[in-house]
């Protein structure tokens, strides 16, 4: 392909993804808006809309009033449903997946189970099993599958193919992709858990009117995902970001990480259930932090660990705003389980710590997206590769 055409090629693809991109958004739109959004002559808007329109993606729909002479406009908005992808949250001993729609809906899930001692290569052989199931007890035909998108509990490598060293698991630069992609038929993506689940709360949910959003998440271990002005943040050597082992306790207690007194000894899934149980306590088939939280005002050490963990949450989150003032920090998992309360107590312990400047602005609330945050987020990874571009 010659560089005069490679030019023309880049300009299309440009003008698509930025018409796809608007349209997700804030469609639906008429065609006179998306070309002044992307100042762009209505001949060149007109050109990619009719390209989409005749690929099935976006659809031209209700006539709305101009807002001076002339004729009334007409909206146009995407096909939600035109191409699904498959979102895949893999855990620590568990694995979620959904069929995701254009414009970040669930249409379909499942899940299985996996003990931890089991080889990594044959947990993703089962995920593709599974992967390959739900799409065949979909509506959906196979060709309508553009891709996978694999959320993945760890640092991945630059091309986004494998888990490089997941803390809680013994896995060491498993190749996620290059083991799917043969079993499925479908191009994989893959991403870091945390970081994906902040991507779609900023495309879909939570933060979609918002430029940066810091998205915290407690299960096995506790995890952070950025994302900045509108994409994900993979700064730093590996592109994740560790603030469960974030040194807080001096003469802390021994991390799986091999440090010592990081938040994590204080604030995960197996640091939860032992204060549980100190406090003499049970979850009663519930979430640990929340049963705490309840027992607090009649529990010394209950409360007690309540104290400690807002305090020291706060003291991790008050650097994530001093050093990249995000517009909102999205709390996941088990700590969007907790009542209101507790997160009024973080918020004004977190600004507390934070530059005066900006406390203020500190702004602290539970995810939307549920438990099936990591399915969604692997399914925002993937329209991301194979969809807005």
């Amino acid at each position: 392909m010659s560089n005069e055409a490679l030019s023309r090629f880049d300009e299309a693809t440009s003008v698509r993804a930025q018409v796809l991109t608007m349209l997700r958004d804030h469609g639906p739109l008429p065609r006179i808006e998306l070309a002044r959004r992307a100042h762009l002559s209505p001949t060149t808007i007109t050109r990619a809309v009719a390209q989409l329109a005749d690929e099935g993606v976006i659809v031209e729909g209700n006539s709305i009033s101009p807002t001076k002479l002339g004729r009334p406009a007409t909206e146009i908005s995407i096909v939600r449903d035109a191409f699904v992808v498959v979102g895949v949250q893999v855990g620590v001993g568990f694995v979620q997946l959904g069929l995701i729609d254009l414009l970040g809906g669930t249409v379909a899930s499942s899940s299985l189970s996996y003990d931890i001692a089991t080889p990594a290569a044959d947990v993703m052989v089962d995920a593709a099993a599974a992967i390959n199931e739900l799409i065949a007890a979909s509506e959906y035909d196979q060709s309508m599958v553009i891709g996978v998108g694999v959320a993945v509990p760890g640092p991945v490598d630059v091309a986004g193919r494998s888990i490089l060293l997941p803390i809680n698991l013994d896995w060491r630069d498993v190749p996620v992709a290059d083991i799917l992609e043969p079993l499925t038929g479908l191009p994989v993506t893959v991403e870091h858990n945390v970081r994906s689940m902040a991507l779609a709360e900023s495309r879909f949910g939570a933060a979609k009117d918002l430029g940066s959003v810091a998205f915290i998440y407690l299960r096995t271990g506790l995890g952070a995902g950025l994302v900045v002005e509108g994409q994900p943040f993979a700064g730093g050597v590996r592109g994740a970001i560790e603030l469960g082992h974030l040194h807080v306790i001096d003469n802390g207690i021994a991390c799986v990480c091999g440090g010592n007194g990081c938040l994590e000894t204080l604030v995960s899934e197996g640091a939860l259930q032992r204060q549980l149980a100190e406090a003499g306590l049970s979850s009663n088939g519930g979430g640990a932090l929340t049963a705490l939280y309840a027992a607090a005002d009649t529990n010394d050490v209950a409360r007690a660990s309540i104290d400690a963990i807002i305090t020291q949450l706060a003291t991790a989150m008050s650097a994530i705003v001093n050093l990249l003032n995000p517009d909102v920090i999205l709390l996941g998992g088990a700590l969007a389980e907790v009542p209101e309360a507790f997160f009024e107590r973080l918020t004004e312990q977190t600004r507390q710590q934070v530059f005066p400047l900006i406390r203020p602005l500190v702004r602290i609330e539970p995810s939307s997206l549920g438990m099936y945050a990591g399915v969604l987020g692997g399914g925002t990874a993937a329209l991301e590769r194979y969809f807005y571009i």
